[in-house]
């Protein structure tokens, strides 16, 4: 399992990387997870798309 920190970080990549598209190229890799067989990276991905939807909510810039 991926620290917090380590989610983040992928997270952030992954939207630089992939743009708008990115929780859905997280959900893509949780995909191919599932057919491997592979929970522990299911849930890792599964943490990662849910911190891009998170982060995308998260207001920029400075409060009015």
């Amino acid at each position: 399992m991926l620290s917090d920190v380590d989610i983040y970080r992928a997270a952030h990549l992954m939207m630089h990387e992939h743009g708008n598209n990115a929780e859905r190229e997280a959900a893509r890799c949780a995909d191919r997870m599932l057919g491997r067989g592979d929970r522990e990276e299911l849930l890792n991905w599964f943490r990662i798309g849910r911190t891009i939807a998170v982060m995308r909510q998260a207001p920029t810039g400075l409060p009015n």
